[in-house]
C-alpha cells in the first residue's frame, strides 16, 4: 500500500510540474513589449482586468499583439482567475451582445482571441472553453500571426503527458506558415520558440517535423 501511494504521489507530482512548466505559463512574451505604456497599467493591476485595461482590448484600433502582450502579463495563478468573465460582461455592457452565443457568432476575431486567451490563462488546467473561441478567431482571420500563434499555444495546453513532441509541432506549425501576416514582434516569437525548441527532441523518432 505505501508503495502504491508513493507511485501515486510521484505521477501526482509530475503532472503538477508539468502543468507549472507549460505552454501558457512559461512563454513570458510581454517582456517584449514591456515598454509599451498599456503594459505599465497592467503592472499597476495586481493581475485583474480595470475598465482601462478592457477598454483597451476592445479598442479596434489597436494592435492585436499589444493586447496579447497585455494578457499575457496580466498572467495565471493556479487557483484561478476571473478575467475572461469581466471582459465577457464588459463586452456584452458596452457592445450589445446578447449572450455568449452571440459573442460567439457576432463578435469579431480580435475579441474572440481575447476571451480565449483570458479563459486560458484563467483557468491553465482546463482549456476547453478557450479552444473554442479561438479556434472561433482563427477561422475568422486566417491571416494574424498573432492570433493562430495564440491559439497554438491554447492547443499545446491540452497536450497530454509524453507527447511532448506535438508541443512543438503545433507551434512551430504556425511559426513555418508562409501564408500568414507577421503582426507580433520578433522578440516575442522568440521568447516563444526559446520554450517551444526545448520539446524537439522528443521528435528525434520522427523523420519529418509535420
Amino acid at each position: 500500500m505505501k508503495i502504491y501511494n508513493l507511485s501515486f504521489a510521484f505521477i501526482f507530482l509530475l503532472s503538477s510540474i508539468a502543468f507549472a512548466d507549460s505552454p501558457l505559463t512559461s512563454t513570458e512574451f510581454y517582456k517584449a513589449y514591456d515598454a509599451d505604456s498599456i503594459l505599465l497599467e497592467v503592472s499597476k493591476s495586481n493581475g485583474v482586468l480595470s475598465d482601462k485595461l478592457m477598454d483597451f482590448l476592445e479598442d479596434f484600433s489597436q494592435p492585436i499583439d499589444v493586447k496579447m502582450a497585455l494578457i499575457n502579463k496580466l498572467g495565471w495563478d493556479s487557483k484561478g482567475k476571473n478575467n475572461a468573465t469581466l471582459f465577457i460582461n464588459f463586452l456584452i455592457q458596452k457592445r450589445k451582445f446578447a449572450s455568449i452565443n452571440d459573442i460567439k457568432k457576432n463578435a469579431s476575431s480580435q475579441e474572440l482571441i481575447c476571451i480565449g486567451y483570458l479563459m486560458a490563462m484563467d483557468n491553465y488546467f482546463n482549456v476547453k472553453k478557450a479552444l473554442e473561441f479561438s479556434h472561433l478567431a482563427v477561422k475568422r482571420d486566417k491571416n494574424s500571426f498573432t492570433i493562430h500563434i495564440i491559439n497554438a499555444l491554447i492547443e499545446a495546453q491540452t497536450i497530454k503527458f509524453k507527447n511532448w513532441c506535438r508541443i512543438y509541432k503545433v507551434v512551430q506549425n504556425v511559426i513555418d506558415s508562409p501564408n500568414l501576416t507577421m503582426d507580433f514582434k520578433t522578440e516575442a516569437t522568440q521568447i516563444i520558440v526559446n520554450y517551444t525548441s526545448s520539446y524537439k527532441e522528443y521528435c528525434k523518432s520522427n523523420n519529418t517535423i509535420a
